[in-house]
């Protein structure tokens, strides 16, 4: 019992002293698991702490909230509790990046709709984040048309593929690629 208080007391002593010479808490097993919700304006700010975090990485592109603190899209309310779920049970890590207000989002101008390097279409959007920045992603096809089942089944393959260092494209980005962006209808 001795023993254990004093190795507590010890890792507690060593968490301090690396937050007071500003570096990350001493972990003996590795990187912690990073949930995070930003606004779109900052999220760029914040991709630093989730690459050390522990890995998979992904970022969810989601609504914001309305005025009764729920997601405004109805895709958005079923597919992101699935989705923290199945990253969570991998056991990555997340940054959850909100696009705003349903008006914010309706403009075809918004930010994170014409950003040339990780384009979001579509709420939610997952992608897989790498050192390198955005990797594949899966967007269409978390509605909420679908069952919880195929949303966890398709979450699932895409955490499973992206982790393995596998490209992931979906049946609807296949099609979009091959009608050089026609079949999106003006997506």
């Amino acid at each position: 019992m001795v023993l254990g208080a004093t190795l507590t007391l010890v890792l507690v002593q060593l968490n301090a002293a690396s937050k007071l010479a500003g570096s990350r808490p001493f972990r003996f097993f590795g990187p912690s698991r990073l949930h995070k919700v930003v606004e779109h304006q900052h999220y760029r700010e914040h991709l630093q702490e989730l690459m050390e975090a522990a890995e998979p990485h992904f970022v969810l592109f989601t609504s914001g909230v309305s005025s009764d603190g729920s997601p405004w899209c109805p895709d958005c309310s079923k597919s992101n509790p699935i989705i923290r779920e199945v990253i969570f049970a991998a056991g990555g890590s997340l940054l959850e990046v909100t696009a705003g207000d349903r008006n914010e989002w309706a403009d075809r101008k918004h930010p994170i709709r014409v950003d040339a390097q990780c384009p979001v279409h579509y709420v939610p959007t997952l992608y897989y984040w790498t050192p390198a920045g955005c990797g594949s992603s899966i967007a269409n096809p978390l509605n909420s048309d679908e069952q919880d089942e195929t949303l966890r089944l398709l979450v699932a393959k895409f955490v499973a593929e992206t982790a393995a260092g596998q490209r992931y494209v979906d049946a609807v980005t296949k099609d979009i690629i091959a009608s050089g962006g026609k079949a999106c209808n003006r997506c």
